[in-house]
């Protein structure tokens, strides 16, 4: 029986090891070919099985990512705003269904309730125009949570669509849902979070900030790509175009919370152990929200469907297992939590270099079962805009021959192409524009949108008859391009 017992031991360790290599391997992978710069935790069956730190924390000073560096979670937060809520929730202290105007007596839309904010089926309005003119008045001027209603109605701000009727994204919908948790307890929205969340989880090293905007000594600098042809990484302080209110806003709800992947992955433990929340609560947020039509509230990914919940978004896959996550994007940062509530396998990503993380997790969670992976690999359009503003065109049509050969090199996809040829396109550069529509078109040459692009690029660029051909190339695939009819229509 010892021998047995022995022999079991020494195979699990033994698995163990080896899964532990493939992992330290496939994110040694991803650092070398820069596609990740940052914190990674992984759990399988709720223990930890991989803890690892990447790059650097400061590329100026060499500083390196450690256990104690702190990053911005950005959106993640929102799952901790949809708890706070549902707590408050479970303890009879609200009713998910109420309107908000019960809490905020003066939000100006009555037919708004709580579920349709943790749900983003609200209608309500984004803040990224709310405060334009307000910034030119008070310029010295911090706007936070408070000033939000205030300026719909000021501004006599209309719905974007009957609450229910559609899922936008929008975190002005849990800046509105802080706001209440502070109306109903009493207290600020970050003592609450530490209080009833980062407190009970053990969660040591995070914290909501009085001001976004002055960091931590341990906290990490962020770094972007400043386009879509770049193939280096700037601090964004030095980026010279960035969303005003970004910069005037100290918002909290949608985002703001600092952390590490050691301490996501206690709220994660707590949160799904029922420590944090109830069951039926728990299940609640887990469960995809409903429309007005009955359908499902749900977007897409990379040609997925992904459902949202409150506070969570979700999909099954091919296998039947439940994933559930949320991830966040700030400029120069990139954040996720995704969990495998079937498996009870989860995977922590922070970084500072705005790296890949949902597509890195989601291979990440197949590679830890055993099931085949695909390794992130770097964009294709990145490199070839990267040749084509060198002035390497030559270079650049041959790396458009050699992955049409062998695709499996890099990643390309049509987002990225587009993107690529329309940032050309708004800085004048013209032929490095039409250059890349042109290889678009090889690449993906049953995609209408390309065509359609490239047909937009030519008009611009006088080449009328050659316009006309891509937008009717652009309508033949797609006859519901109702864009690329109008046009032809105006230029025929």
């Amino acid at each position: 029986m010892k021998k047995q017992i022995v022999l079991y031991f020494t195979v699990l360790l033994f698995t163990s090891t080896i899964s532990g290599q493939e992992i330290k391997d496939f994110f040694s992978t991803l650092a070398k070919n820069n596609l990740f710069n940052g914190s990674v935790l992984i759990s399988k069956s709720g223990e930890k099985v991989f803890s690892n730190f990447y790059g650097y924390s400061n590329f100026e000073k060499n500083e390196k990512i450690n256990e104690k560096s702190l990053f911005t979670i950005a959106s993640v937060s929102k799952t901790f705003t949809s708890t706070a809520i549902l707590q408050l929730k479970q303890k009879g202290k609200l009713n998910i269904d109420d309107p908000v105007q019960k809490y905020l007596l003066d939000f100006p839309y009555p037919n708004v309730s709580i579920r349709h904010l943790l749900s983003h089926t609200s209608g309500v309005s984004n803040y990224y125009r709310l405060f334009d003119n307000a910034i030119k008045e008070k310029p010295e001027k911090v706007f936070s949570n408070e000033d939000i209603i205030p300026a719909l109605i000021e501004n006599k701000v209309p719905l974007s669509f009957a609450p229910g009727d559609k899922w936008e994204y929008n975190n002005v919908n849990y800046c509105l849902a802080a706001l209440i948790v502070e109306k109903v307890t009493g207290i600020s929205f970050r003592d609450y979070l530490k209080q009833n969340i980062f407190e009970p989880a053990k969660m040591k090293d995070s914290f909501l900030p009085k001001d976004r905007r002055i960091k931590e000594p341990n906290q990490v600098e962020l770094y972007t790509y400043p386009n879509f042809y770049s193939t280096s990484v700037v601090n964004v302080q030095t980026l010279k175009e960035t969303f005003l209110i970004d910069e005037k806003s100290n918002f909290y709800g949608p985002g703001g919370i600092v952390s590490t992947a050691l301490d996501l992955q206690k709220y994660q433990k707590a949160l799904f152990s029922n420590q944090l929340l109830g069951k039926k609560e728990l299940e609640e947020a887990l469960t995809p929200a409903k429309l007005n039509d009955g359908k499902i509230a749900s977007f897409r990914i990379d040609e997925k469907e992904i459902a949202y919940g409150l506070g969570w978004a979700m999909y099954t896959t091919d296998t039947n297992e439940k994933i559930v996550f949320h991830d966040g994007l700030n400029t120069g940062l990139t954040s996720i939590l995704m969990h495998n509530i079937t498996r009870n396998n989860t995977v922590i990503l922070l970084s500072n270099t705005a790296s890949p993380v949902l597509t890195t997790a989601s291979e990440v969670l197949k590679l830890i079962d055993n099931k085949p992976y695909k390794m992130p690999l770097q964009s294709l359009s990145r490199v070839y805009g990267s040749l084509l503003e060198s002035g390497n065109k030559e270079k650049a049509n041959q790396l458009i021959e050699e992955y049409l050969k062998n695709p499996s090199n890099y990643e390309a996809t049509e987002r990225d192409f587009n993107r690529l040829g329309y940032q050309f396109l708004r800085s004048q550069k013209t032929d490095n524009s039409l250059l890349t529509f042109a290889s678009a078109t090889l690449l993906f040459p049953n995609n209408s949108n390309i065509y359609d692009s490239y047909g937009e690029a030519l008009l611009q660029s006088g080449r009328k008859e050659d316009a006309i051909k891509m937008y009717q190339k652009s309508v033949e695939l797609n006859p519901d391009n109702e864009n690329g009819k109008k046009v032809l229509k105006e230029l025929l």
